[in-house]
């Protein structure tokens, strides 16, 4: 799935409009602060690097978030519904969780986290569209996704947390 520069934009103006709708206070500006720094990575990451995986493609990142927020919320309307007991956990809580669950897929503060394939016969053959990028630092990307918010002081509740891990 290609998506057009159309798209990308669209999927990326639909992020922020959920931040703004979702968060507010010192939280919304953090998170929008962040956002608006990384935002021309996040605009154009992947979501993966291989191509029969889930949305290995420029904007697919952002679009990949925005569908995991859409079927959280759908998961929790269905749960909520049937007598689920949800009340452990916040709506904004589940949002946050599910955006912020593959942060760490878009790089650190300065590099990407996939970087194209110098290998003509990997991206033929086996569809290895990206490589992760030998430069950065180890770290899975739940905890890279953690380290970001932390570098932006955006705090998490301990449901947050879990959710992340």
């Amino acid at each position: 799935m290609k998506l057009t520069p159309e798209q990308i934009q669209t999927n990326w103006d639909k992020l922020i409009q959920l931040i703004e709708n979702t968060f507010d206070g010192e939280r919304k500006e953090k998170l929008l602060k962040l956002y608006s720094d990384l935002k021309d990575r996040m605009m154009f990451a992947p979501a993966s690097g291989q191509e029969h995986f889930h949305l290995c493609t420029p904007g697919g990142y952002v679009q990949h978030i925005l569908n995991i927020v859409k079927y959280s919320l759908s998961f929790y309307k269905i749960w909520k519904d049937n007598g689920a007991y949800v009340d452990d956990y916040t709506v904004e809580e589940l949002i946050f969780a599910a955006l912020h669950h593959d942060l760490g897929k878009v790089g650190d503060l300065e590099q990407d986290h996939y970087i194209p394939n110098p290998s003509e016969w990997h991206r033929k053959n086996q569809g290895k569209i990206y490589t992760n990028n030998p430069d950065l630092k180890f770290m899975t990307p739940p905890d890279r996704g953690i380290w970001i918010l932390n570098q932006y002081g955006v705090t998490m509740t301990k449901m947050n947390t879990l959710e992340l891990n």
